[in-house]
């Protein structure tokens, strides 16, 4: 059964998450709730594409590789703006998206993970190989810091704004796509692929068209997470974030936005707040995930 909110509590929720600084600024908070609006973004692409048009992806952590090293060289060595950055970042992320994916569009069930799999790792190596383009093992040390209209944003309460307000504007667009003709047609697509295609539907450009958007939510993650630390290697982005960002998806519930970030807070938030139980936690950690499979496996927020 699908849980769902009624808009009230919605907008409460927003409004909470907005003011959260003001009422509790302590830095610590506020970053680990930054990793999880940014996780957040990974989660709601990962939705897109393996919730709504049933395409399961292991390879997202490549696409916010592209974005971060996107965005970094843009501001390094282009001298762009960082704001501009970070967008073109997002737009690069989803063109290159559907060109690496799109081989791997008329495989079906399992061969998809394996196939997108092997092109985060194919991003990984090209990264690590490009020297003249990506310094290559070195990394890019001294990335711009964030920043808005020539302002730097430093503070973690402003990187605290800034991430909340990327990820509820790609989560208020993802609501508005999910109960569009397209959404609908994504669903189609993800329940009966030769029903939707005897219908009419363009298999291939609709697949196309999800991992454009799941990409350009990825890459603005990436540019972001770029930004914020100043420094982005090859091991940045690691194949566990692909899985960890599935996890959140699942969690939440496949195909379910709210869900999606609900899942990314869920299992950002909860080992910190099980440190004091010190090398055991991540015990107590598995076993509620374990727990919540078994009662409920459809998702903290039901599958849409």
């Amino acid at each position: 059964m699908t849980l769902r909110l009624p808009p009230w509590a919605l907008w409460a929720l927003g409004a909470a998450a907005v003011l959260l600084p003001l009422v509790v600024p302590n830095p610590y908070v506020l970053q680990t709730l930054i990793n999880a609006w940014l996780y957040g973004l990974l989660a709601l692409s990962l939705t897109l594409v393996s919730g709504a048009t049933g395409q399961t992806s292991l390879g997202h952590a490549g696409l916010l590789a592209i974005g971060g090293y996107a965005s970094a060289l843009l501001a390094m060595r282009l001298g762009w703006p960082v704001e501009l950055a970070i967008l073109a970042a997002g737009l690069i992320t989803a063109g290159l998206a559907v060109l690496l994916v799109a081989p791997a569009f008329r495989l079906r069930g399992h061969y998809v993970a394996i196939a997108t799999l092997g092109i985060g790792e194919i991003v990984t190596l090209v990264i690590l190989n490009w020297e003249g383009l990506t310094n290559g093992p070195i990394g890019l040390p001294g990335v711009p810091p964030l920043s808005l209209f020539g302002t730097p944003i430093v503070s973690t309460r402003a990187i605290y704004w800034l991430s909340l307000g990327v990820l509820l504007a790609i989560l208020l667009a993802q609501l508005r796509l999910d109960r569009s003709h397209l959404g609908r047609t994504f669903r189609a697509i993800r329940e009966d692929e030769v029903a939707a295609q005897s219908y009419g539907i363009s298999l291939n450009r609709y697949k196309g068209l999800a991992f454009a958007v799941g990409g350009f939510a990825a890459g603005l993650s990436g540019a972001i997470t770029a930004h914020m630390y100043s420094y982005l290697n090859h091991e940045t982005f690691g194949n566990t974030i692909s899985i960890l960002g599935l996890t959140m998806a699942i969690l939440g519930g496949m195909g379910n936005a709210l869900g999606a970030v609900l899942g990314a807070a869920v299992l950002i938030i909860a080992p910190e707040l099980l440190r004091f139980l010190g090398d055991s936690r991540m015990l107590f950690y598995g076993l509620a995930l374990v727990l919540l499979v078994r009662f409920r496996p459809q998702g903290l927020l039901g599958t849409v």
